[in-house]
């Protein structure tokens, strides 16, 4: 059982089916925090089914009906305000409900429960029937991903400003995971980050914080951690600076592309519906289709529900392109009615644009399960592709990558790197927004630069006093920006610099296959991802990941045990499998990356036949391989780390949990770096406010127009400073622009 369907089940069953009164149907009443809890992990239908009242959840503050025969299931989050709400529902003079089931998200103070108890013991009538905490207070955010819904930690843990403002963030961290292994009903051996050495890390800090109250809880609840039949898991911990690579390097797997460059609403893909007078109406909005309206913008949900979404938000961008188009022309080929209604104003039989296909749904109004399928991906494909040649990221993202790996894309040193980025900096059909990020990449690369060369730099962008600060500011992440600063002694292990692994790969000399290797575009492999590997196979450095205690020795991991055989393993079948490779535009390399090779589809595979995403792994049978292993960063995780934990669950058959203070993309972060230095309430971006309305998980800022693209010059004339099609040229087809490394002889 997943994380997601853990809280899922503990909501349903231990709260919902818990309550039966004896007028069958029950109130549910939430606050604005546990209604997020509720969101993530349950559906409305799942709800309804426990006999919920319909239109029943609400914050408080907000309801007026009384319904004084019924009893009600508070869900809420244990602090004044929902608990004095609860209260003045039932000392008002005719109590709006019978009863009150309360359940906390996590653990409520004794001055909280205190206050309940008095309050039942004058109200009117009795109105308290049980009071429990769930412990659920986190986001099931994924099959494998959780975040605690800190969006501000990044602030809140390197603000120099504010070291009693980091003692909180750390504590009310360490509180929150109690929440997560009081729900896995288990109780870890705990790993931490210690680079310098000395024990003075934040990931040190949150380990002793966590331990403690891992103790005592292990002395108050004679239950907790003593049912397993399995191995304790092992939590590591780290924060944000052990790889800033990762948020600023462009990624182009399908789920990271899209919440780079995209714009989302509360979580949500907002597109514009297609008018047509045979539109369906009633989907449930947590299956991603609300009640479309001709010629207004929609919200889709992206999540288990969406059988695509699910097979392709790991796959490099081009096949996932791929993959619709391939997909959506089979169903033409195949479906007799709908090849007779475009045989009637069209002489096409197959679309290998995408605008032709998102024309072609428009016209067949009466396939809605093919257009409720499709329409939301295509729609993401010609925004993400349209961006992605607008903002000139074929050449963006080369320079990243030699910079991120050091080497080029033939495996070889860069000869100089400046001169390859000084093109970038200066073409005015990029963005500043993405020459702040190589100019990051740059200084965190080269361990600092001449002062006057980054002045020259930055001039040359043309960047602004915000952007520049930005730069300033990765010095309170550990960042070295000047050749003139002594150089911090670290724990150096070559393994987890950012350099050291090619190193590593360069003195194994190990022959690459085509199918180990990786886009031109793609080359950079987050550090998440190794240290993972090493943990998995016994080798995860001591010294710069120590054991807060030393793990018993039946539960040491043993130095690679079986690694190989655990990789022998065949990969799970997906329900939706892509198409053998036919013959097409985007498909311009002669090998895949070994991570995105799939199975081969059959007739009966894929969305067209009413397939569904494949259930996850049983991560019960994958902890019999192996204890679990959960990862928690503090200051936000990445949507390539996301990836990296799911790709090293399939290799190693082995049950991984990433989980995060939140979720972030490049522009949370950078915008975050443009202010950590700000007092608190000097602050004018990053609040939580801003940061919880723009995500795919409602945790990271609104990325600004000029960042995605939009306020360019669509017809200004391409540069001839960076190599590309002159004016007036044909476009690359768009698979051009993602091409794989050759094997050299």
């Amino acid at each position: 059982m997943n994380i997601r369907e853990t809280v899922r089940k503990r909501i349903l069953v231990d709260m919902l089916r818990s309550v039966q009164p004896t007028s069958r149907w029950k109130i549910l009443i939430v606050d604005h925090k546990s209604l997020r809890i509720l969101n993530t992990a349950c559906k409305m239908s799942d709800i309804l089914e426990e006999n919920v009242t319909p239109n029943s959840r609400r914050g408080y503050f907000k309801e007026t009906n009384i319904y004084p025969t019924k009893e009600a299931i508070y869900f809420i989050t244990p602090n004044e305000e929902s608990v004095a709400a609860l209260i003045d529902d039932f000392t008002r003079p005719k109590p709006t409900y019978s009863k009150a089931h309360i359940f906390f998200t996590s653990t409520v103070s004794d001055a909280l429960f205190e206050k309940i108890d008095n309050a039942n013991a004058k109200a009117p009538a009795k109105f308290l029937a049980a009071v429990k905490d769930m412990n659920v207070d986190f986001l099931p955010q994924e099959e494998q991903i959780f975040s605690i819904n800190h969006p501000n930690s990044l602030y809140a843990l390197f603000n120099p400003s504010s070291p009693s403002q980091t003692a909180i963030e750390i504590a009310t961290t360490a509180k929150k995971l109690i929440s997560l292994f009081s729900t896995l009903d288990e109780m870890p051996h705990i790993r931490y980050h210690d680079p310098m050495g000395d024990q003075s890390s934040l990931s040190y800090r949150l380990a002793m914080a966590l331990q403690s109250e891992l103790d005592d809880l292990y002395k108050m609840d004679t239950d907790f951690a003593r049912k397993t039949t399995y191995k304790q898991p092992v939590l590591i911990l780290m924060d944000r600076s052990f790889d800033l690579m990762s948020p600023l390097i462009h990624e182009f797997t399908y789920q990271a592309m899209m919440n780079d460059l995209l714009v989302l609403e509360d979580g949500k893909y907002v597109y514009q519906a297609e008018s047509n007078a045979d539109q369906e109406n009633g989907k449930d909005e947590k299956d991603g289709k609300e009640k479309e309206d001709p010629n207004v913008k929609q919200k889709a949900v992206l999540d288990e529900s969406d059988a695509i979404w699910m097979l392709i938000r790991h796959w490099h961008f081009a096949e996932a392109v791929e993959y619709v188009r391939d997909n959506f022309n089979r169903f033409l080929a195949e479906n007799k009615a709908a090849a007779s209604i475009l045989n009637s104003n069209s002489s096409k039989s197959g679309f290998d644009n995408l605008n032709d296909m998102k024309d072609t749904i428009t016209s067949l109004p009466q396939f809605q399960e093919m257009k409720a399928k499709y329409s939301v991906h295509i729609n993401i494909c010609q925004e993400c592709k349209s961006i992605f040649e607008r903002r000139r990221l074929d050449a963006v993202a080369a320079v990243e990558q030699d910079l991120a790996t050091g080497e080029t894309a033939n495996g070889t040193a860069p000869r100089n790197i400046m001169m390859d980025m000084t093109p970038i900096l200066i073409e005015s059909q990029i963005p500043p927004y993405d020459k702040l990020r190589i100019l990051m990449l740059y200084i965190i690369a080269q361990e600092g630069i001449q002062d006057m060369d980054r002045k020259r730099l930055l001039d040359a962008a043309k960047l602004s006093l915000e952007d520049s600060q930005a730069i300033t500011n990765l010095g309170y992440l550990g960042v070295r920006l000047s050749t003139n600063q002594e150089k911090k002694k670290k724990l150096v292990k070559e393994r987890y610099t950012y350099y050291g692994r090619v190193a590593e790969k360069r003195k194994k000399k190990k022959k690459k296959t085509d199918g180990d290797l990786p886009y031109d575009l793609s080359r950079y492999v987050t550090m998440l991802k190794y240290i993972l590997e090493d943990q998995l196979t016994g080798t995860l450095d001591t010294q710069l990941f120590p054991w807060l205690k030393l793990p018993p020795v039946e539960d040491a991991p043993q130095q690679a045990k079986a690694s190989n055989i655990q990789k022998a393993f065949t990969k799970t079948n997906n329900a939706l499998q892509p198409l053998p490779n036919a013959g097409n535009a985007y498909s311009l390399r002669t090998t895949r990356a070994s991570w995105a090779t799939k199975p081969k589809a059959t007739n009966m595979d894929g969305p067209m036949n009413n397939g569904t995403a494949a259930a996850p792994t049983d991560v019960e049978d994958l902890r019999k391989n192996g204890p679990r292993t959960i990862v928690f960063v503090m200051g936000g995780i990445t949507f390539s780390e996301m990836r990296a934990c799911y790709e090293i669950i399939k290799e190693y058959k082995r049950d991984v949990i990433l989980g995060s203070t939140s979720i972030i993309n490049s522009t949370q972060f950078i915008n975050v770096l443009k202010q950590i230095h700000v007092k608190d309430d000097k602050r004018t971006v990053g609040s939580v406010e801003s940061i919880q309305t723009r995500s795919a998980f409602g945790d990271a800022i609104h990325i600004p127009k000029s960042a995605a693209g939009s306020m360019h010059n669509l017809h200004a004339a391409a540069s001839t400073t960076v190599k590309d099609e002159t004016p007036g040229t044909p476009k690359k087809k768009f698979g051009n622009l993602f091409k794989k490394k050759t094997v050299k002889e």
